[in-house]
């Protein structure tokens, strides 16, 4: 955009007219950063920008935020449906606490209560959807950090691997979180049940942690399990394999018998 004719514009290629210091292009320069001060010294540079804090509120929208990357996750679920044999003899119950008290069941929550009637809603007739929230913290306050578990239980007549894959694709197509590496495979314990594992960054208001996640399926129950931690502020703060493990107590904790 051309700018309007003036004093500094006039003439052609902006030439200035003299200024007070006597010299075509007006006074010397004064003190300032990249120029000598008045004693031949330079000024302190800038200091650098402030990092941004995680404060209470931010993290509070990453954790319930990431009840959107769990729950997209499952999308791919609709593989639940009704087998000429059944084959489901488990389904997900959540309990109190979790890995031998370290997390809390988060109760009463109208996100956690919304995501699973909108995951109910992609489910055939004979699967049900499973959501939860665990916070670190005996009280429940999120900006401990916790686990998001999203999962449904049913008839599931394809293999282990292909709907482990369908629920972590999930996180790819969610604007919610950024997936961040490779997919890896464990099967932690005994190495009777495969976990597929990923990690995302999500990020609420310029900051961002870095989060595991991790899904099992089987016959009768599939689901994800996402950690948020505020400890977690690089990839390389995260041991997939380790949170792997945890996955697969998760499981053997929120699967009983129909």
């Amino acid at each position: 955009m051309s700018q309007p004719p003036g004093p500094y514009n006039a003439g052609g290629y902006g030439q200035q007219p003299p200024g007070p210091g006597g010299g075509p292009y007006g006074p010397p320069p004064g003190p300032g950063y990249g120029a000598p001060g008045p004693y031949g010294a330079w000024p302190p540079a800038p200091p650098p920008p402030r990092r941004r804090a995680l404060g209470a509120g931010a993290v509070t929208a990453i954790v319930l935020g990431s009840l959107v990357v769990v729950a997209g996750m499952l999308f791919g679920i609709a593989a639940l449906v009704r087998s000429g044999t059944p084959q489901g003899t488990e389904k997900i119950a959540f309990p109190a606490t979790l890995e031998s008290g370290k997390y809390h069941r988060m109760d009463g929550n109208a996100q956690v209560e919304q995501q699973e009637r909108q995951l109910q809603d992609e489910l055939p007739g004979d699967g049900t959807a499973k959501v939860a929230t665990y916070s670190a913290d005996p009280s429940g306050s999120p900006t401990a950090g916790g686990l998001a578990i999203s999962g449904a239980y049913g008839d599931i007549d394809v293999s282990s691997a292909k709907m482990r894959d369908d629920m972590l694709d999930g996180m790819r197509q969610s604007q919610a979180g950024e997936v961040v590496g490779e997919r890896r495979e464990f099967t932690p314990g005994s190495g009777d049940v495969e976990i597929s594992c990923q990690l995302t960054r999500l990020s609420q208001g310029g900051v961002g942690v870095y989060a595991p996640a991790c899904a099992w399926a089987d016959e009768s129950t599939a689901a994800t399990v996402l950690e948020v931690s505020v400890a977690n502020s690089s990839p390389d703060s995260i041991d997939l394999e380790e949170f792997a493990a945890v996955t697969a107590r998760v499981k053997d904790e929120v699967t009983v018998p129909k």
